[in-house]
Parts: structure tokens; sequence; C-alpha cells
């Protein structure tokens, strides 16, 4: 009789641990996730501003390449400090480092180079708005390169969705384009262009993340995409083009801090912990964010064409991510 209770209290202890344990990782894996969200929301937040202060910055006369070396010149030791600290703390990671170096600086010349590049040269010629909004087409990019690259399938939801994309893409164009004239074209081409840079970066950024961690992966990166804009600088323009007005050099001060070193460990960090899917989904907010500081600070109308052609598009990013 003893010796039953005791199997019965000793099996009893057994499920309640199994049960506390349960509990204790699914709290952890909550937690993580919120912290996941929330990274990818303040990444969002800030990125939205980016369009906003670039065009603050060419009402100074100031060209796309100088801005985005300023804008790597500052935030470039950033990087620097953080991968010395990580190499320091975790020595393990010098063989993995030594091994994917050159490949995460390639990717990184497609993110924050080359995406970087035809997307300021895209806002000479369109508005915030309508830059923001072709941005946000990234994930359709993905979807497809997905499908032609890695042999993905897409069904009739996906298709559903990316006709919903362009189509509110093209609402804004059209109404850009009848206001501002043939260079709506050209800018809307060169963000497409940096559309499809971004959409390769992040195809082929994950497995590395994975690999490296979020943070060395970041560093990585924004190593090769520095290294690329000092030579372009280097190759258009003399030193003397470094002297620029002390308002587009806060700005570039913001552009390096703001939008560049905590928005890109922030998206870094939320693509690792919750995946590429839930991170564009909290990326719906993006235009939005970008209208509203559009209309109050550079005084872009808002039509109802702006509203028609947000909303199709945050709608069909939303449920592509949803469906996949």
């Amino acid at each position: 009789m003893e010796q039953t209770t005791i199997t019965s209290n000793s099996t009893s202890t057994t499920n309640n641990t199994k049960q506390r344990t349960i509990r204790s990782a699914l709290r952890n894996k909550l937690s993580a996730h919120k912290i996941g969200l929330l990274c990818a929301f303040f990444a969002t937040c800030l990125f939205s501003t980016k369009g906003i202060f670039i065009k603050l910055a060419y009402q100074y006369g100031i060209d796309s390449i100088t801005l985005m070396t300023y804008r790597m010149f500052l935030s470039l030791p950033f990087y620097i400090a953080v991968f010395v600290w990580i190499i320091r703390k975790k020595p393990a990671l010098k063989l993995p480092i030594k091994a994917q170096f050159m490949p995460v600086m390639g990717i990184g010349l497609l993110g924050y180079y080359l995406s970087s590049y035809f997307d300021l040269q895209g806002l000479n010629y369109i508005s915030s708005q309508l830059e923001r909004l072709l941005l946000f087409t990234y994930p359709t990019i993905v979807v497809l390169l997905s499908w032609l690259v890695l042999g993905n399938r897409i069904n009739r939801q996906v298709i559903g969705a990316l006709i919903l994309a362009y189509a509110g893409v093209f609402v804004l164009f059209y109404h850009d384009l009848g206001k501002q004239g043939e260079g709506v074209i050209t800018g809307s081409l060169l963000v497409l262009t940096a559309c499809f840079t971004f959409a390769c970066y992040l195809l082929f950024s994950k497995t590395k993340i994975q690999k490296l961690g979020s943070l060395v992966f970041t560093c990585i990166a924004m190593f090769g995409a520095s290294f690329m804009i000092f030579v372009h600088f280097s190759i258009e323009h003399d030193v003397a083009d470094l002297s620029i007005p002390m308002p587009v050099f806060w700005i570039s001060l913001w552009l390096a801090i703001g939008c560049t070193v905590i928005p890109s460990f922030l998206m870094s960090e939320a693509i690792a912990r919750v995946g590429p899917e839930q991170t564009s989904i909290v990326g719906g907010s993006g235009p939005v964010l970008t209208e509203l500081m559009a209309v109050f600070l550079l005084d872009e109308v808002f039509t109802i064409f702006h509203f028609v052609g947000m909303s199709m598009v945050i709608v069909a990013i939303v449920w592509l991510s949803v469906r996949k």
C-alpha cells in the first residue's frame, strides 16, 4: 500500500514537473515571438522615415552617392564596435565567420548598396509616398524569385495577391504620372530595381543569419555595402565634395543611426525570431507611416488615389504573407 502511494506521488510529481517545463517553454516561446514582432514594428517605423529625410536632404542640392557615403561613414563605427564585441564575447564564431565572410559581404552589396542606390536615385523623380508603396511590394518579388529560382509553387491565392498589389501600385502610379510627367516612369523603374535587389538580399540572408546570428550577419553585410559605396564615391567625386551644409549633416546622422544602424539590427533580429513572412505582415504599417509624414513634413498631397492604392497593396501583402 505504501509502495503504491509512493509510486503515485512520484508519478504526480513527475507530471507536475513536465507541465511546469512545458508552460515555461511556451512562455519563453511567446516572449521571443513578441520580441520579434516588436523588433519588426520599430524597424518598420524607423525605415519609414528614410524617404522623408532623403527628400529633405535633396532640397539642399546634395546628390545620392554623397548622401549614401555620409550615411555609411557615420554608421560604420557602430557596426565595427558591435562586430568586435561579439568576436570577443564568442570566439567560437571566428571559424564560421571566416567561412561566410565574403558571401555575406556580397549579400550586403545587394541589400544596402545596390538597393539603397537605386532607391535614392528613384526619389529624385517620384514622391516619397509612391516610393514607399513600391518598396512595400518586395514580398511579391520574393515569391516570384522563390518560384523561378527555388521551384516553389504559386497557387491561385498568391496570384490574386500579386494582381491586387500591383493594381494598387498602378492606381498611385497613374495619379502621379498625370501630375508629374514621365519622370515618374524612370523613378518607379529605379525603385522597383531596388525592390528586386532587396528581395534577393532577403532570399539569401535567412540561412546566413541562422549560421552566424543576426548581429554578426548585419555587421558583415554592412561592411560589404560600405566598402562599395566608398569606392563608388571615390570614382565619381573628389574629397572636396564631402563639404556639405550643416542641416544635411544632421539629416545624414539620422539616416545613419535612425534609418540604418538601429532598424538593420532590429529587422535581422525580427527575421531570426519570427521569420520573413510575419516580419512583412508587421511591415504593413510602413506605407501608412510614410503617408502621414509625407503630408505633414513635405506638404505632399493625400488624395483618394493614395488611399485606394495604399489600401490595396497593404491588403495584398498581408494576405500573401498569411497564405504563406
